[in-house]
Order: C-alpha cells, then sequence, then structure tokens
C-alpha cells in the first residue's frame, strides 16, 4: 500500500501525519467535487448575458441540491473522447430541460438538506443518517426549502393543466408557475416571494 506523509508544524512542533491510499482517495473526490462545484458556476457566470438561461452561479451556492444533481448527471455522461467544457454546457442544457418539468422539483425536495431536531440522538449519528429530507422523521424545514420545491412542482402540474389562477377568465395576474417557466423571474423570487410579502 502505498502512503503520503505529510509534515505539520502544529504547537511549535513538527508532526508527520500519513495518509493511507483510501484517505488520498477521498481526498481527490472531494476536491475533484469542489473544483466540478467551481467549473459549473464560473460557466452559469459566463452565461449570465443569455436571456434563455434561468440559472445563475447564485443558485448553486443557494441551492447546493442543484450543484448536486449537475454533478451526479455529469458524471453520468462523463466521456473521456469529448471536452470538459462541453461536458459542462451538456449537463447545464440538461438541467434547463429538466427544470420545466415538475418532476425534477420532486427530485430537488427529496434532496434538499434540513435539520434535524432529534436533539436527544447522538449528534454524529444524527448527522450522518438523517442529512437528508426523506431520511428522518424529526426534521425542523431548512428554510422550509423540501415543501418549496414541492410547491414549485405542484404550482407547474396546475399552470400545464390549466387549474391555476392566471388560466381563469377574470385572471389579470399571471400564477408563479406561469412566470417560472417564462423565465420572467428566477427559482430565488419564488423562494422569496414570502418574504417580500411580510416586508410589504
Amino acid at each position: 500500500m502505498n502512503e503520503l506523509q505529510i509534515e505539520r508544524t502544529i504547537d511549535n512542533r513538527k508532526i508527520t501525519v500519513t495518509l493511507t491510499d483510501d484517505e488520498l482517495e477521498k481526498a481527490y473526490r472531494i476536491m475533484e467535487r469542489r473544483y466540478l462545484d467551481e467549473d459549473f458556476a464560473n460557466t452559469l457566470a459566463d452565461a449570465a448575458q443569455d436571456p434563455d438561461t434561468r440559472f445563475h452561479s447564485g443558485h448553486l451556492e443557494e441551492f447546493p441540491e442543484l450543484s448536486d444533481w449537475l454533478c451526479v448527471y455529469f458524471d453520468a455522461i462523463y466521456d473521456a473522447n469529448m471536452g470538459h467544457n462541453d461536458l459542462l454546457e451538456l449537463a447545464l442544457n440538461h438541467l434547463h430541460n429538466e427544470s420545466l418539468k415538475p418532476e425534477f422539483f420532486l427530485s430537488l425536495s427529496r434532496t434538499a438538506p434540513a435539520v434535524c431536531m432529534g436533539i436527544e440522538k447522538d449528534m454524529a449519528d444524527c448527522e450522518q443518517n438523517c442529512g437528508r429530507y426523506y431520511h428522518c422523521s424529526n426534521i425542523a424545514e431548512a428554510n422550509d426549502r423540501s415543501r418549496q420545491w414541492e410547491t414549485l412542482a405542484s404550482l407547474i402540474t396546475m399552470h400545464k393543466d390549466g387549474s391555476c389562477t392566471c388560466s381563469k377568465d377574470d385572471g389579470d395576474e399571471e400564477c408563479p408557475a406561469a412566470k417560472y417557466l417564462k423565465g420572467i423571474w428566477d427559482i430565488s423570487e419564488f423562494f422569496h416571494l414570502e418574504d417580500r410579502k411580510e416586508a410589504a
């Protein structure tokens, strides 16, 4: 087994830390994911002026589940014969197409991070087993994000079925789903809609 030794100075003492192959692999995977997150953010930043772009780099920071979705899809379509930038563009195009479907937001609702309120549990065990929305029955909704994704999925379904408020004869105002689907405003505006109502 190959090992890597790293010298560190802690409290004025030189300490040698030895990393095993498994630890090196884990570190490599963590850094690979960070670089991929950064590549997606940079690509979205470059496309910010495109009127058809529904997402921007800030969304990846605000909604980590979006970044997770992109990275999983990137891994699924990875092809050594294709350029890295081409793969990034393919993944972002797929995100644009999928984000018009209710099922996409339901998948995000199942992966949105949540805060577990099971304070009587061992926290390490809690973090390991209850870190996702659907794994724990003792959840304080983290900014209601999971339910917000579900709500957006429902609104899009209602809009496509013609049963939303903007399909009524006297409906002067478009529903949030219509505004999102037309690209009039992005998902951040949907998530902060209630905050603006309270401020008003």
